[in-house]
Formats: C-alpha cells, structure tokens, sequence
C-alpha cells in the first residue's frame, strides 16, 4: 500500500533547484498541505548585533523566495503555506520538520549557498543524513 502524505516541508531560498523541490512537492501532494521554509541567515558570530538593516534585507529575500513559490502552489491548486526560522539553514529545516511532524522534505539538490561539493549542496547533504524525517532530494 503506498503511503499517503499529509504535511511536505520544502525549503525555499529563491534559487531554481528550490523551485524544481516545489514542482516536485506539487505533483506528489495530492491532499497534503505544502509548507515553504525559509531560513534567515544570522550573523555567525555571537557578538555580531542583528540590525535593523540587516532584518529587512533578510525579510526582502525572504519575500523574493516566498512569493514566487506561493503563486506557483496556488495557481497549481495545492495547499501551501509558508513559515521562517533563523540560524544553522540545514539544523533548523531538521527542526522544522520534526517539530511540525512533517511526513517528507523534499528539497532541492543545491540551493543559493557558496559551498558546492561534487554531488549535492551542503545544505541538502547535511538535512539528508542528519534528519529523522524522510528526505527527497531533487536534482
């Protein structure tokens, strides 16, 4: 019997392997309720202060992520929302996903991030093997 999804987490940074997650999640949703998550990058260092300016530049991605992905999933007719975190980006998708008891993540294979290893992203490198939520990774 093939198992029925009813919450699918989808990381959102705006970057097109984000979308081809979305797409995917869209075919697969059937009933399920889609969730975007977007991850605010905050300063790394703990001394470094979150400035006014800093929140809404990050609110501004946020946005140029979040809108696109919720006129797709709407004109698609799925069940979307969205939610935000800040922090770790792949350690905060995990908890997203295992607090919201999320059935699936699908993510993109990479995503806007510097870092490229040879085969996926770090971001959905790190989420595939850390999370105790099934993860789908879309090339």
């Amino acid at each position: 019997m093939a198992k029925t999804f009813k919450k699918i987490l989808v990381p959102l940074d705006g970057s097109a392997n984000s979308m081809r997650g979305l797409d995917c999640a869209i075919k697969m949703a059937g009933e399920a309720e889609i969730t975007g998550f977007y991850v605010f990058h905050l300063p790394a260092a703990a001394g470094i202060k979150y400035t006014a300016k800093m929140k809404e530049e990050a609110q501004k991605k946020a946005a140029k992520a979040i809108g696109p992905a919720m006129r797709k999933a709407e004109k698609a007719g799925a069940a979307f929302k969205y939610k935000t975190g800040g922090g770790h980006t792949g350690d905060e998708i995990i908890k997203a996903a295992e607090k919201g008891k999320y059935d699936l993540i699908i993510i993109g294979a990479r995503g806007l991030s510097g870092a490229k290893s040879a085969f996926l992203g770090s971001v959905s490198n790190h989420v595939m093997h850390r999370s105790k939520v099934p993860v789908m990774v879309v090339k």
